[in-house]
């Protein structure tokens, strides 16, 4: 292992060869899929493909069948326990997980090995090193979270403490006593850490010894990392993955978004037309992973959008496109006038200015373009009209879309449990 890279050969290989490299393997994956897994031999067959016939990449984006969560529920739901994608025998597996569905999540020996392996280098990618000690915050139980991710730091070498979730008070007194390195966990958790650690009486830079996070989860503001940074004094690094996907993309000390894994095809498509979007532009992320053997996932549809892909050479020398941050979920985020309306981001803008409370995102179709109201709660007798030019300015600068209309309603106006986007476009 070199010094710089999990595996040098692979994360440092030419574009050329590594797309040869993934095509070869991409062929042996559909064929075997194709053999063993009466699911996709039904999906295909259904869909008119023979994996041999796949003879190029656009071939498979365009010919072979995608594979949603939902997918995955059913099917296991109609052919209990683990469904007709299982393409192992039952007896060959070692970890069984449970994932919210409920979906079961299965692995035999040699992929169990993988995702460890994937789970090392991600974290390898990130910065962590032999000598880390790393505290590990989450969950330990049925989902395929702990388990994994504990073995993955201790096959780079460090020393690992399995936290699990909650106990904030308990992480931060063992954290201060053993000088923890490295500290993994969702970001609404670290934002808790660094707050209890406030609630304790210390200072979380000064007292503890963390010198790097690896958070990954939840959608969050762009701000909250930087807020983190400047609480623990340590550096952050993102990594991406799903249960049905995991450790997909993990981030170099160099930033820039995360570098995808080789062994995972990466499409990004427009959600509604199942599309390839122009390079570089936002999309739903489409996964293939090109190792697993029990439960194949070929063209998964993640639910996720990311603000796209960039391909311009990293300077930390591995050669994958970098994928940029997780906008919001299919369905959470209207596509208006070409570009995704992310409303966290509309957030931001909104809580500049405190005479404004809750709002909501309309999007309607009124001839042939999109338009987009913005309706706003508005608090005592503000400027509408000089707080109205303001936003719309704001707005576009942060969502890169005019608001066409900025609708001021009395506070109070908009239930709690209103939708914050309504799409009357699918009316």
């Amino acid at each position: 292992m070199a010094e710089a890279y999990w595996d040098a050969r692979l994360e440092t290989m030419p574009r050329e060869e590594l797309s040869r490299w993934q095509w070869e393997r991409l062929r042996q994956q559909l064929a075997y899929a194709y053999e063993n897994s009466a699911y996709y031999r039904s999906a295909f067959e259904a869909a008119g493909v023979r994996p041999e016939a796949i003879t190029s990449w656009e071939e498979f984006t365009t010919a072979v069948p995608c594979l949603t969560k939902l997918q995955i529920i059913e099917d296991q739901r109609e052919h209990p326990p683990f469904g007709r994608l299982l393409a192992v025998k039952p007896q060959e597996l070692i970890r069984i997980y449970w994932s919210p569905g409920p979906e079961l999540i299965v692995f035999t020996p040699e992929d169990y090995a993988s995702v460890v392996d994937l789970a090392a280098k991600a974290f390898f990618t990130c910065g962590v090193r032999p000598e880390d000690i790393v505290n590990v915050t989450c969950t330990y139980h049925w989902v395929i979270a702990g388990t994994v991710i504990d073995e993955a730091f201790r096959a780079i070498g460090c020393a690992v403490i399995p936290g699990g979730a909650g106990q904030s008070r308990m992480h931060l007194e063992v954290m201060r006593a053993t000088q923890t390195t490295v500290l993994f966990a969702f970001f609404t958790f670290a934002e808790e850490l660094g707050k209890v650690a406030v609630e304790m009486g210390f200072d979380p830079a000064r007292d503890l010894s963390l010198r790097l996070a690896i958070v990954t989860g939840e959608l969050r503001a762009r701000t909250l990392r930087q807020e983190l940074e400047r609480t623990f004094g340590f550096q952050t690094r993102e990594i991406y993955g799903a249960s049905e996907v995991p450790f997909v993309a993990a981030e170099c000390s160099e930033g820039g978004g995360m570098h995808l894994d080789p062994r995972f095809i990466v499409e990004v498509l427009d959600p509604h037309m199942q599309q390839p979007v122009p390079e570089g532009e936002s999309g739903e992320l489409v996964i293939t992973d090109l190792v697993k053997r029990a439960q194949p996932s070929i063209r998964y549809r993640t639910g996720d959008i990311t603000e796209g892909l960039e391909s311009t050479p990293c300077p930390c020398g591995r050669t994958t496109p970098r994928m940029r941050p997780i906008l919001g979920r299919v369905g959470q985020i209207p596509r208006v006038k070409g570009l995704f309306i992310v409303p966290r981001e509309v957030e931001e803008v909104i809580g500049r200015h405190p005479e404004l409370g809750r709002f909501q995102l309309i999007v309607d179709r009124p001839e042939i373009r999109d338009r987009l109201t913005v309706k706003i709660e508005l608090k005592g007798a503000a400027d509408a009209l000089s707080l109205r030019e303001v936003l719309i300015r704001e707005l576009k600068e942060k969502i890169r879309v005019t608001a066409d209309e900025i609708v001021f309603v009395p506070e109070g106006t908009l239930p709690v449990e209103a939708p914050i986007v309504e799409d009357l476009r699918r009316v």
